[in-house]
């Protein structure tokens, strides 16, 4: 029986009642709700709510050079309730423009604002836009802690131009150096101009990185006291990787230079007054150069207030009066210091009408080649970009496993599972006569195989996210306390699918991230990508938004730090041959360990922690390190150990190199054999490009747009190996054994997920001499100290070669000065000099149309005339080149204190044409006395 259940009566009304009961409430709250919304809204527009502000100051008074760390210093202040949130600067990519997505970069950094807190937060910001001497806008974001912009800030930066040089100063004094501004250097006929930037204790960065924008940096009376420790450290690590500081005593030296007594090439000791009359001006520098030159008073115009000192033994005394340094230069690792006893910036000096050619005496000194490159010339300059071409990132792509499952054991699955259906199945139901074995056999055989497919996955799903890892520590010279390591870390991500993926990476580092050709379009369009790369109290964690499938993406950061231990060298060169030892004082191992010493190798082999291996390398009669017919000693090894040269990823026989295998692409990658890096600039770790000349590939530098494209291998000239450190006699290479302590390993979305890591190790070693020697070009150091360019006569066009174009109307030279390495009880006996350049091209003109349209025939070294200055005499003595080659059998008159040797090339043919040459590699022949 259906029993069927009536509606109470009252239920309609009930309902009813309910309803018009929840509208009314609606209507109530809902205007009421607006309302309130329209009086905050209307409150906030009469008196704004209280929160965070911002300001902001990007690089060096806006002003950057381009492919450089720059710094961006943000200033708050909370007027409101605690905020918690991140400062955001979003950069655009180099490749970003017409026809290319490129990639966004976001740099973050997190900040705590308690109510009425002000705090200043300076991020540290890599700047590519390709185009040097360009104004970009970027845009400084505040963040919430949900990622909602609280406010924002647009700001300025100005790219310095290619040929301008930028002077860093640390002085308390004003107008201080203004002079300088007015200095007129050769560049300047490119369009360059001399900018000086003041700094102070509040805009002085922390990072030597961010000092790499400045060519050079002057510290004169200045509270240098007021720098913190991470400034003077900063300081210190850009002079050891390349920078150039100028110290400035006088009446003021103790509170400007007692700080930083460490960098000095001098102990000071007090004070004194030069007379009226002392010369100012160095010999090699503007006007008192040469021959060709005219001369000009350089005498004191009054008495000058100085700074007493003793100079250090590996300084060179530049310029004295009697036993008193006025000028002394040294070399820290990789950079320079200079040391001026006198203020230029006060009376009488800073009115007297020769300051101004002081100053480009020792900026032309300091800077050198870098002050006759070519804006116009398609050449890789110190600090451009280079677009790598394989390189680093090929490299960590070798390192990697198989990422996927190897092919034979998809076909081993594949065909057993068809064999086992097929012909297995037919011969069982035959054997046993039994047909219903048949149903049997299908459904197991789907069952295990699906088992086997399912556990495939997973494991491949265990291991999906895999990464490699390359480390180059560059240690400095072992000291009392350890040594200074600068490292660089490749860090390569393979993702197996697409999404998000964290990378963080413990410590305090400066972090990139990598682009390479993986990421172009058929048509050449890079796709787009999103990077968030945030400072992080541990780290920094980089978040690698819209990854694509099977897709390797990889990053570099960077890091100054000390480090326990070092390389200790005992080392001498006795009759031409190379003995002695070296000791491993740091806390792990190094294995195939190698000295570089010129063009030569010798190999050590397994170097434990806190052993000592003895050496022994002949040394032959180096010719230069560049000949077509002597290769790089990356190939050298490489041929040593059997394999062929040069050694690159793409000739692996196997997806899986053993070690030495990928130890010598290595070489040959830190070579730039297959390409240079993208995060290259003047000092520090940088190996960039294809910098040797070599007959069998001419050159072709490939312009497109604004980044320059090195196609080919060359030409560039180099006087050195990659591989050595510039300033070291003798360079350790080897391979660490196991990662060191103070280096940690990236996770990947919280995981470890390193399948290969390499870490390399250079270090710099000393040599003393002793009995008969025949110093190397390698070890004796060569400098451009003076330009004479009238006309613009005398161009770089291409790095380490020279352009000068000859004729009647045309005048015009350059002047080098050698510095012997330190050799006591040194008894010279003969020297040549010879221009690589020529040896590498058989006599005949190098690259084919360097010089300008109309300009005539090509000529050699041999068209220039050469003169040596004579220390005994005080003349300058007239030579020739023939045939790229000048011999001096008696060296010792033109040995000058220190072990300086100064040759000018003058420019007084009137031949028509364009003189060719590089810089002549100078090898002396002499004994030492015990």
């Amino acid at each position: 029986m259906t029993i069927h259940h009536r509606p109470h009566s009252g239920t309609p009304i009930r309902v009813l009642i309910g309803a018009c009961f929840a509208l009314a409430l609606t209507l109530l709250l809902f205007p009421l709700s607006a309302s309130a919304h329209a009086i905050n809204k209307t409150s906030t527009l009469i008196t704004p709510l209280a929160g965070p502000t911002m300001q902001v100051q990007a690089g060096f008074s806006s002003r950057y050079r381009d492919g450089n760390w720059t710094p961006i210093q943000v200033t708050l202040h909370n007027d409101g309730p605690d905020f918690t949130g991140k400062v955001s600067v979003n950069t655009s990519s180099l490749f970003s423009g017409p026809g290319s997505a490129g990639s966004t970069y976001i740099y973050q950094a997190a900040v705590n604002l308690p109510n009425g807190a002000q705090k200043q937060v300076t991020l540290y910001v890599p700047f590519t836009f390709g185009s040097p001497g360009i104004t970009q806008s970027i845009n400084v974001d505040l963040l919430d802690a949900n990622n909602h912009q609280v406010t924002t800030q647009s700001t300025a930066l100005r790219s310095l131009g290619a040929s301008d040089t930028y002077v860093g100063f640390l002085s308390d004094q004003t107008p201080g150096l203004g002079t300088l501004t007015n200095v007129p250097l050769p560049n300047q006929n490119q369009g360059g101009s001399i900018l000086v930037e003041p700094l102070s204790a509040n805009t002085m960065p922390t990072i030597a990185a961010a000092l790499k924008n400045f060519d050079v940096i002057i510290i004169d009376n200045f509270t240098t006291s007021s720098l913190n420790q991470d400034q003077l450290t900063a300081l210190q690590n850009w002079v050891q990787q390349g920078g150039k500081l100028v110290t400035v005593g006088g009446p003021e030296w103790r509170h400007t230079l007692e700080p930083i007594a460490n960098l000095l090439p001098v102990t000071l000791t007090g004070t004194a007054t030069l007379p009226t009359g002392t010369h100012l001006f160095p010999l090699g520098g503007p006007t008192r150069s040469g021959p060709s030159q005219d001369k000009v008073s350089d005498a004191a115009p009054a008495p000058i207030a100085i700074s007493t000192a003793t100079t250090h033994p590996d300084g060179t005394v530049i310029l004295s009066s009697a036993t008193t340094p006025l000028m002394v230069q040294a070399s820290q690792e990789q950079g320079q210091v200079y040391y001026l006893a006198f203020d230029p910036a006060l009376d009488p000096l800073a009115t007297w009408s020769g300051t101004t050619t002081l100053w480009k005496g020792v900026l032309t000194r300091l800077l050198g080649n870098q002050l006759l490159y070519s804006s116009t010339a398609n050449n890789v300059a110190p600090g451009q970009f280079v677009q790598p071409f394989g390189g680093m990132e090929t490299l960590l792509q070798s390192l990697f496993p198989s990422a996927i499952p190897s092919t034979w054991i998809i076909l081993v699955l594949l065909l057993s599972y068809v064999a086992i259906l097929g012909p297995v199945r037919f011969f069982l139901v035959r054997r046993f006569k039994n047909r219903s074995w048949s149903w049997r056999i299908i459904l197991s055989t789907i069952v295990v195989f699906s088992l086997l497919s399912y556990g495939l996955a997973l494991q491949q799903k265990g291991s999906s996210i895999l990464s490699s890892s390359i480390s180059v520590i560059q240690l400095s010279r072992a000291g009392t306390t350890g040594s200074i390591a600068h490292t660089s870390t490749y860090v390569g991500v393979f993702v197996p699918n697409n999404g998000d993926f964290q990378v963080h990476i413990p410590g305090s580092n400066l972090v990139q991230s990598t682009e390479d050709a993986q990421f172009r379009s058929p048509q050449g369009a890079l796709t787009p990508q999103l990077t968030t790369i945030t400072s992080t109290q541990d780290g920094t964690d980089v978040n690698l938004q819209g990854v694509d499938i099977w897709t390797l993406r990889s990053v570099v950061s960077h890091r100054d730090h000390p480090v326990s231990g070092g390389i200790i060298s005992h080392l001498a060169v006795q009759n031409n041959t190379l003995t002695g030892t070296v000791t491993n004082t740091l806390s792990y191992g190094l294995s195939d360990v190698y000295l570089l010493m010129g063009n030569q190798f010798v190999s050590v082999g397994h170097l434990a922690a806190g052993e000592s291996k003895g050496v022994n390398l002949t040394i032959t009669n180096n010719p230069p390190a560049t000949g077509t017919n002597q290769p790089s000693l990356a190939d050298q090894i490489t041929s040593s150990r059997g394999l062929s040269a040069p050694y690159s990823p793409y000739t692996y026989n196997n997806s899986s190199p053993n070690e030495l295998q990928r130890r010598m692409a290595m070489l040959s990658t830190l070579s730039g054999e297959f390409g240079a890096y993208a995060y290259c600039s003047t000092g520090g770790v940088c190996y960039q490009g294809a910098i040797s000349v070599r007959s069998t590939f001419k050159a072709s530098l490939v312009t497109s747009g604004s980044i320059t494209v090195l196609s080919g291998g060359g030409p560039q000239l180099t006087t050195a190996d990659p591989l050595l450190i510039p300033g070291a006699a003798v360079t350790l290479i080897g391979w660490a054994d196991h990662l060191p302590s103070d280096e940690s390993n990236a996770t990947v979305n919280g995981s470890y997920t390193t399948t290969s890591q390499e870490v390399f190790v250079q270090a710099p070693l000393d040599v003393n001499f002793t009995g008969t020697v025949n110093v190397p070009s390698s070890l004796i150091t060569g400098r451009v100290v003076d330009i004479q360019n009238q006309g613009s006569t005398l161009q770089m066009t291409i790095p380490g070669v020279y352009q000068m174009t000859s004729g009647s109307a045309n005048t015009g030279g350059v002047t080098f000065e050698y510095a012997l390495p330190s050799i006591s009880g040194l008894h010279p006996g003969s020297f040549t000099l010879t221009d690589p350049l020529d040896s590498i091209n058989g006599g005949a003109p190098p690259i084919g149309p360097v010089g300008p349209a109309g300009s005539g025939q090509q000529l050699t070294i041999d068209h220039l005339h050469a003169y040596l200055y004579n220390w005994r005499t005080g003349t300058w003595d007239a030579f020739t080149f023939n045939q790229a080659a000048l011999a001096v059998n008696n060296a010792q008159p033109y040995i000058g204190p220190n072990g300086r040797i100064l040759l000018q090339l003058a420019n007084e043919d009137d031949t028509q044409g364009t003189i060719i040459f590089s810089k002549p590699q100078l090898q002396l022949q002499g004994s030492v006395s015990s």
